[in-house]
């Protein structure tokens, strides 16, 4: 099914993370649900008082009211919006217009801190996401809801995974609409530059020579100039941002069955599997290999291990 016949025949549905199977999860964020609703004109309003996750609904389509602490917003299609546990707020769809979005909820230490750098504060409940970022926007959103028994084993992993995505969109639509509205901050050129490095980060992180050198080279790109719009654009340097592909990638590998450290460090990249498990403790607060044995009280999955 594809994502224009999903929007068409869903009327609500909400996948859920299991985090009793998800030992590695921290406490920094855990995204919790992902859902997707062609909202009735008749829905009743939906406040968040009463709910502990902070949830970011992007809308497709339609339109709907958003009061925050009594004041009436009128949102529309290419909008996102935030409900939040610490601010008073709510909406209702149009009756006219009935509103169709997607949402994640997320909880954890970060949450806030992580918003914050998407523009959502308690002063400011929704941004409208600039027009190229829409459709990788919609993707993002609708990757999570992929059917089978091999994707449900590792829905916590691509919950994550998506929530990466959906975050790298709204980040740059923040520059660009910053940039337009006058602001100083990444331009549009610049952003196409850093959309081309993440991609090129994304086919090549299993490589353990991959530096920005070369992938600036591909630019035709002075290094250290696509080294500065990358952190400008993404929050994090290259390094942080390649490690953090690389460990994700680790405990997929780990879900799917993969049992050698030493096999897993160079399927993503480490040429050294003493520094994986130093740079994995880091991220998770445990090692590989205690990940690794904690994963066999879990359901077992039917990929054939590596010994």
């Amino acid at each position: 099914m594809n994502i224009d016949e999903f929007e068409k025949s869903v009327d609500t549905l909400t996948v859920t993370n299991d985090f009793a199977n998800t030992p590695w999860i921290s406490n920094e964020i855990g995204v919790e649900h992902y859902g997707y609703e062609n909202t009735k004109s008749d829905k009743p309003f939906v406040f968040s008082k009463g709910y502990p996750t902070f949830r970011l609904h992007y809308i497709v389509r339609g339109k709907l009211l958003l009061s925050v602490h009594g004041k009436n917003i009128h949102l529309k299609t290419g909008q996102c919006f935030l409900l939040r546990p610490d601010v008073n707020i709510g909406y209702k769809t149009d009756p006219l217009q009935p509103a169709s979005f997607y949402w994640v909820s997320m909880s954890g230490n970060s949450c806030k801190t992580i918003l914050s750098q998407l523009d959502f504060t308690e002063n400011n409940s929704f941004v409208s996401v600039a027009r190229p970022y829409r459709s990788a926007l919609r993707r993002a959103f609708f990757a999570n809801f992929r059917e089978g028994e091999d994707i449900k084993s590792i829905r916590d992993c691509l919950f994550l995974e998506n929530f990466l995505r959906i975050y790298q969109c709204l980040f740059l639509s923040l520059h660009m609409n910053n940039k337009a509205s006058g602001q100083k901050n990444t331009g549009a050129k610049q952003i196409s530059y850093v959309e081309k490095a993440v991609k090129y980060i994304n086919e090549h992180f299993n490589d353990p020579e991959l530096t920005i050198k070369e992938i600036a080279r591909t630019m035709f790109l002075h290094e250290n100039y696509l080294s500065h719009i990358f952190s400008e654009a993404m929050g994090q340097s290259f390094r942080e941002f390649l490690t953090q592909k690389r460990i994700e990638r680790s405990i997929i590998l780990m879900q799917k069955g993969m049992t050698s450290v030493k096999n897993i460090s160079k399927e993503i990249g480490f040429s050294d599997a003493l520094y994986f498990s130093k740079v994995f403790k880091k991220y998770n607060g445990i090692s590989p290999t205690e990940h690794l044995k904690k994963l066999k009280t879990t359901t077992p999955l039917n990929n054939t291990s590596e010994t």
